[in-house]
């Protein structure tokens, strides 16, 4: 049966979300910065773009590694049963350098001279839309040519790229390493079944 649009998922490799920092830098201005830590941020936690959008500077735990996640923030399970909070470890398969990224961005002059704490501004506000970040991971990829790879075999261009495909990107590299587990992918991305994760994500195992 061929997949409807809503069913194709796109991803990226690790090389690839190199090349989108680089195009973050590549375009320049006093948001590279930003623009970096956001492409990083949605890599390594697999935060959907509504979460993105709302993490604020004391959710993250740099001395402890890791991201206190609110409830608040998470996307409500279809059977309208909120999640719980959840702590994250930063970084968990050494790939990003995450910590590191974070501390240098927390500290610079731009980000301090920001009025809100939310992590992601932009120039007119406190705090970017939704779909102001769909707007810069697409411009990220244009610029940098990075094709997601799609899930029904079909060629892709730059402009597909979006947040969510980050997402699936976390989900792919984790099952690269033999040691992972389905359910670690679970946990990772907050999935509320398990047959979720089966199903989108059984067919990227590398066994």
């Amino acid at each position: 049966m061929k997949m409807t649009e809503q069913t194709i998922h796109r991803r990226v490799t690790v090389d690839q979300i190199d090349d989108l920092r680089d195009a973050a830098h590549d375009i320049g201005g006093n948001l590279a910065d930003r623009n970096e830590v956001l492409v990083i941020v949605a890599s390594d936690f697999g935060l959907r773009v509504g979460e993105l959008n709302q993490l604020k500077r004391s959710h993250f735990r740099l001395d402890e590694n890791s991201l206190l996640l609110p409830a608040d923030i998470q996307k409500d399970y279809p059977t309208q049963q909120s999640p719980t909070s959840v702590t994250m470890n930063i970084d968990p398969y050494g790939i990003f350098g995450t910590k590191r990224l974070l501390k240098r961005y927390f500290n610079s002059d731009w980000w301090q001279d920001q009025e809100g704490e939310y992590v992601f501004p932009s120039r007119q506000s406190e705090q970017m839309t939704t779909e102001s970040i769909r707007n810069v991971i697409e411009k990220l990829a244009v610029e940098g040519d990075v094709s997601p790879r799609r899930s029904d075999g079909e060629p892709a261009d730059p402009s597909e790229m979006h947040p969510h495909a980050l997402r699936h990107s976390l989900a792919s590299y984790m099952l690269q390493d033999s040691d992972t587990r389905l359910i670690d992918v679970r946990n990772r991305l907050r999935h509320r079944s398990i047959a979720t994760t089966e199903r989108i994500y059984e067919h990227y195992q590398e066994r």
